[in-house]
């Protein structure tokens, strides 16, 4: 009789932890679904300031920026913290304009 009542706690006992462990399955889910909508949400918003940054670099308005509109800009301190803030450095400035200079101007 004392057997089967270990058997049965036991049984009732991985049950409980089953359950446990699959809300904690769940949760953790859940975290990585958060963590993504965040990081999109935080691309989003790295692309809006980068649309703000060009727009005031393009000091001619011509609708394209030369490589010294681009350190001219970086001087400016709104634009410097935007850029800061991306981790875009003043030494990374050039290699950035030879990206995206696609026709070598």
């Amino acid at each position: 009789f004392a057997v089967s009542l270990v058997i049965i706690q036991l049984g009732f006992l991985n049950l409980v932890l089953a359950v446990i462990v699959d809300n904690a399955a769940e949760a953790r889910e859940a975290s990585k679904e958060e963590q993504a909508r965040t990081q999109k949400t935080l691309q989003a918003q790295s692309f809006v300031q980068w649309v703000e940054v060009m727009k005031v670099l393009d000091v001619d308005n011509s609708g394209n920026i030369s490589m010294e509109e681009l350190m001219m800009g970086y001087e400016d301190p709104h634009v410097k913290e935007m850029l800061d803030d991306m981790r875009i450095g003043k030494s990374d400035l050039e290699t950035l304009f030879k990206l995206m200079d696609v026709d070598d101007s």
